[in-house]
């Protein structure tokens, strides 16, 4: 009987490791997707960064490539004395433009986050 419960504990462990490398080999396609939009980027993240702040203001509090557009395309998180907001900005012009949905007012007036 107990070896039965071992090889079946065994047999859970091998089926989870399996699924477990199977999950980290579709990130690493996400991963060489984000790197090769890295490569065909002409703007650096730091260039990214500072092309948000010159065009609206405030001051960046995160940064990344966006994987889902495509071409490369960093988004910026600005936070201003109206809140925060995201902006695109184009990995091969440079060019910074605000994001659908770009504004975050902070706490509505009970207190609550507004997110």
């Amino acid at each position: 009987m107990r070896k039965y419960t071992a090889l079946s504990a065994v047999l859970v462990a091998l089926t989870l490791g399996g699924a477990s490398a199977t999950g980290a080999l579709a990130a690493g396609q996400d991963d060489s997707k984000e790197y090769a939009s890295l490569e065909t980027a002409k703007v650096s993240l730091s260039d990214a960064i500072a092309a948000a702040e010159k065009a609206f203001g405030g001051k960046a509090v995160n940064a990344a490539l966006d994987p889902e557009q495509n071409q490369p395309t960093y988004e910026v998180e600005l936070m201003t004395a109206n809140g925060s907001q995201t902006i695109a900005v184009n990995g091969l012009t440079g060019e910074a433009a605000t994001t659908a949905d770009t504004h975050d007012k902070g706490e509505h007036a009970d207190g609550e986050d507004s997110e």
